[in-house]
């Protein structure tokens, strides 16, 4: 496993390699003090199933490094682990391809349990912020009843129903994308709009969400 750490406080760096490393002791996790290194070392074709970055620093910040691999339709694992507040600025993050918010205020035991999310396939995001961020969409709270009952097969599109359907057989990114001969940078894009879409946080809430709705039959009718 490879991990790169993008953060100007090389405290923190050297913190989280010592927390990464619990979850697999020969990995390999870099750490960068600015995004002027990270983006080259990202742009140099390097392979990382995981990219950690602030969003608060000197100079070029996170959201940076995000726009850039957003604007070449790179597909860029990355996660946003930060003491940012300001919701809008989350959202941003999210909105130009983020895997997800880590606050910083985080324990060990949530840093590993939410990096364990990412790699698995969800898309991490604590429930609160993840709430307001709804809020600020003009939406309901997650796990509101009557939004739930008012979706219907209209409100996805024929790719979305595909790979939630291939979700609910328990297939992970790389088996949906082999199956629908897609990339899994694609099947992230679609996974993390039908989390949006079912106002779930994780690939468990949303198959459970699919079948209380009576998505997860193959047969169901696409839109096309």
């Amino acid at each position: 496993m490879k991990i790169l750490i993008i953060d100007d406080h090389q405290l923190f760096i050297e913190g989280m390699q010592l927390i990464l490393k619990r979850l697999d002791e020969d990995a390999l996790i870099l750490g960068v003090n600015t995004a002027e290194e990270a983006i080259s070392i990202i742009e140099s074709g390097k392979d990382f199933d995981l990219i950690l970055v602030d969003l608060s620093m000197p100079g070029m910040d996170g959201l940076s490094i995000l726009q850039r691999a957003h604007a070449r339709k790179a597909c860029v694992p990355l996660v946003v682990v930060s003491s940012e507040l300001d919701v809008r600025i989350i959202k941003s993050a999210l909105d130009l391809g983020a895997l997800g918010f880590i606050p910083k205020s985080h324990s060990s035991k949530q840093m590993i349990a939410a990096v364990e999310a990412v790699l698995g396939g969800d898309i991490y995001i604590p429930k609160a912020i993840a709430q307001q961020i709804l809020q600020l969409d003009g939406r309901r709270k997650f796990n509101d009843v009557n939004d739930q009952d008012k979706l219907k097969y209209g409100d996805f599109t024929k790719r979305q129903l595909e790979v939630l359907q291939l979700l609910c057989k328990g297939y992970s990114n790389k088996q949906i994308a082999s199956t629908l001969y897609l990339s899994e940078c694609t099947i992230k894009a679609h996974v993390s709009a039908l989390f949006v879409v079912l106002h779930v946080r994780n690939r468990t809430e949303c198959v459970q969400r699919a079948i209380n709705l009576g998505l997860s039959n193959s047969n169901v009718p696409f839109q096309q």
